[in-house]
């Protein structure tokens, strides 16, 4: 009894770090999403504001449309990966960590999901013979899993992909810095002081 509990506690922790592996990737990925879309918007609103010479009205409109989809981009992409990161809020359960661990090791799957079915009808079982049967079940399928690396189902390293489309807005802002840092320069004050009116230059 004691060495079933050990070895399915094993296959839990394994689950566990698998799950955290998990949304460490989420976290990742979503640094990136959130660094390309917030840059991105940021060039349009300032190249848009510099040779389209808002009102105030809408430079004040687009000021806060601006801030809250940052907030929203950040919430969904950043706090909420290391919220569940931290086993805060609904985070996936072990069956579906199983399915997804599942995906990369084709024959580990059921056993994963049987073993965890298993143990739930263990607790529901007060027939002496059938709780010997299912932990020794319980006991062998853990065994068999114990060897299987979990959280290499989950490669960080294909988040370097996502790299190349965080330079684009990198590289077009580096190009009109260079071509002409005014646009970013009087593109930004314009859009912090969204309420102030400012006259349009002469041509």
């Amino acid at each position: 009894m004691e060495n079933m509990n050990s070895n399915y506690q094993i296959l839990i922790n394994k689950l566990d770090e698998f799950i955290r592996k998990y949304y460490k990737n989420q976290l990742i990925r979503g640094a990136l999403y959130t660094f390309t879309i917030s840059l991105l918007f940021y060039l349009t609103l300032t190249v848009g504001e510099y040779f389209g010479h808002f009102n105030t009205a809408v430079r004040t409109s687009l000021f806060y449309t601006f801030l809250l989809t940052n907030a929203y981009v950040i919430g969904r992409f950043i706090a909420l990966p290391l919220f569940h990161l931290y086993k805060l809020g609904t985070i996936i359960s072990y069956e579906q960590a199983s399915n997804i661990i599942g995906n990369h090791f084709g024959d580990v799957k059921d056993k994963l999901i049987n073993t965890l079915q298993l143990n739930s009808l263990q607790k529901e079982t007060s027939d002496p013979n059938t709780v010997q049967l299912i932990e020794a079940s319980i006991n062998q399928k853990t065994r068999e899993l114990k060897p299987i690396p979990f959280t290499s189902a989950i490669d960080l390293t294909e988040n370097k992909k996502y790299l190349k489309f965080a330079l684009v807005p990198v590289m077009m802002m580096l190009g009109l810095f260079f071509i002409n840092s005014s646009i970013l320069k009087d593109g930004t004050k314009r859009m912090m002081e969204h309420g102030t009116y400012f006259e349009k230059p002469a041509p």
